[in-house]
């Protein structure tokens, strides 16, 4: 029997990584659904793919730490022995404005947002290479571009992340590995409820369609992007906020 592809999905166990995972499941994907904290909600995304036919396993890191992204991508190459795909899609926000934001603040922002994508590309670059080739995906966003009040740390990563994600694809390509970011747009997740009503409001008016973005159409996008065999190094805006 021919093994199915492997994608491993950051911070999957809520919102947009929950959809994105589940989209893979139904794709015929082995889906590493890794979480930090929410192990519960973790497992119902796993179970949830095995439910419908699909195979899941589910894997604690947390990404800012070097370390812990070097014992997970080791457990998925022991165990499965290849990974096709890589969505880098853990993030946090912690919102204040700038001569109020604390070093903690900044600091554990930029280490998830832009450290994290960094040590996971490091760890799963070579084995994918070993394998012929693979397809990594960067959660962006539109502040990483237009900023917003109380966002520096937010924007700051997500800015940084255009430039390791072209970087990424220029010294990988030789290898076949595609490296791509996409701006997901504004969903009402666990991190999109977050924001205020006025913010909520404005996403809609910004829009020229009137609407926020539709999370399950999102996932579609990310799983075709992913096997796009001749797309690297470009920014995808899946949202119809003008940047």
């Amino acid at each position: 029997m021919e093994q199915k592809p492997v994608v491993l999905i950051t911070g999957a166990s809520r919102g947009i990584g929950r959809s994105i995972a589940l989209e893979f499941g139904k794709n015929d994907y082995t889906v590493i659904v890794n979480f930090l904290k929410e192990k519960e909600k973790a497992l119902s995304v796993a179970e949830t793919i095995v439910k419908n036919g699909g195979r899941a396993r589910v894997l604690a890191a947390d990404v800012s730490e070097a370390g812990a992204v070097k014992t997970l991508v080791s457990d998925i190459e022991a165990n499965e022995g290849r990974l096709d795909v890589l969505v880098n899609n853990a993030g946090l926000t912690k919102h204040r404005s700038i001569v109020k934001m604390s070093d903690d603040e900044w600091g554990k922002v930029i280490a998830t947002d832009l450290s994290g994508p960094f040590y996971v590309i490091r760890e799963c670059a070579p084995f994918m290479a070993r394998n012929k080739g693979g397809a990594i995906i960067n959660m962006g966003s539109i502040l990483g571009f237009r900023g917003a009040f109380g966002t520096a740390n937010y924007a700051g990563a997500k800015a940084g992340l255009v430039g390791l994600t072209k970087s990424a694809a220029i010294e990988l390509g030789r290898f076949n590995v595609r490296v791509n970011m996409v701006l997901p747009g504004f969903h009402l997740t666990d991190m999109g409820t977050g924001a205020s009503d006025k913010y909520v409001e404005k996403a809609r008016l910004d829009s020229v369609l009137g609407v926020t973005t539709d999370l399950d159409e999102f996932a579609r996008f990310v799983v075709f992007l992913s096997q796009a065999k001749t797309v690297s190094g470009q920014v995808f805006n899946f949202d119809s906020r003008i940047l």
